[in-house]
C-alpha cells in the first residue's frame, strides 16, 4: 500500500495513465542496479530516486574529481575526493529518505559473486559505465541471471541507448559490439563531452527504466543514436533479421 504522503509526493506521476497507482506501487517495490556513478549514473540515480524506486544498488570504484562537476550535478565541491557511491548515496537520501540505497565501492566485473548478486536482485540493470570491457561484463552477468539491462553512452555531442531483455530474443550487446577492445579511446577524457548531452541520455535511460518497472514493454534490441548537433535521433535494430545468434 502507498501511504498518503507518497500519494501526494508522486501525485503528478500517478496521474499519468502510463504509470497510475498500480505502476507507482511496482516502482516502489522495485530494485534497480546502477553500474557506474559518474555522468550518466549520478543523473539516472537522481531521477529514479525522485520517482520513488524503492531500492537502488550503486556500483562504482571512483572518487569525485573537480573535472566531474560540470556534468555530474549530483556532486558538490565538498564531495571532492569522496567515493562517488558514498557522495551519491548521501545526495539521494537527502532527496528521498524513504528509499533504500546500497553503495558498493567496487568495479563491476572484479567480484563475480558480488556482481551476480547485485544483478540477481535487480529488476533491471542500468549501465552508466564508459568502457566496452565493463559493458561486456554487464552483458555476460545479466545474461546469466536473465536480467534485462539498459546501455547508455555519451561523448562529444552524441549519445547512444539500447535496452536488452532478459531472454535476449531481440538481440544482445554482443550483436552490437562483438569485441571488448577499448583501444579506440572514445570517451569523455579523450574526446570531451557537453554536460546537457549526458543529461539527455541519462533521462532517456531513467524513462526506459521507469516505464519498464511500471509494467510496460520496451523496444528491446534497438540502438537509439542521439545527435545533439543535428537535433536528430536514429533508431537501428541490433540483431540481424534471423535474431540473436549469441545464445
Amino acid at each position: 500500500m502507498i501511504s498518503d504522503g507518497d500519494l501526494e509526493r508522486y501525485s503528478r506521476q500517478i496521474l499519468l495513465p502510463e504509470i497510475d497507482l498500480h505502476g507507482q506501487q511496482r516502482i516502489d517495490q522495485a530494485t534497480v542496479t546502477v553500474v557506474g556513478c559518474g555522468g550518466l549514473g549520478s543523473m539516472v540515480a537522481l531521477m529514479l530516486a525522485g520517482a520513488g524506486v524503492g531500492r537502488l544498488i550503486l556500483i562504482d570504484d571512483d572518487v569525485v574529481e573537480v573535472s566531474n562537476l560540470h556534468r555530474q550535478l549530483a556532486f558538490r565541491e565538498s564531495d571532492l575526493g569522496v567515493e562517488k557511491v558514498v557522495a551519491l548515496r548521501d545526495q539521494l537520501l537527502g532527496l528521498n529518505s524513504s528509499i533504500e540505497i546500497h553503495a558498493t565501492p567496487a568495479r563491476f566485473g572484479d567480484n563475480a559473486s558480488q556482481d551476480a548478486l547485485a544483478t540477481r536482485e535487480a529488476d533491471i540493470v542500468v549501465d552508466a559505465t564508459d568502457s566496452l570491457t565493463a559493458r561486456h561484463a554487464i552483458e555476460r552477468i545479466t545474461r546469466a541471471e536473465s536480467t534485462p539491462w539498459i546501455m547508455g553512452a555519451a561523448t562529444r555531442l552524441h549519445g547512444q541507448l539500447a535496452a536488452f531483455s532478459g531472454d535476449r530474443r531481440e538481440g544482445c550487446y554482443l550483436c552490437m559490439a562483438p569485441s571488448s577492445d577499448d583501444a579506440s579511446g572514445f570517451d569523455c577524457r579523450n574526446e570531451g563531452i557537453l554536460g546537457p548531452v549526458v543529461t539527455v541520455v541519462a533521462a532517456w535511460q531513467a524513462q526506459h527504466a521507469l516505464l519498464f518497472l511500471a509494467g510496460h514493454d520496451l523496444e528491446w534490441g534497438q540502438l537509439n543514436v542521439y545527435d545533439a548537433v543535428r537535433y536528430r535521433i536514429d533508431h537501428l535494430q541490433v540483431a540481424s533479421p534471423g535474431g540473436c545468434h549469441h545464445s
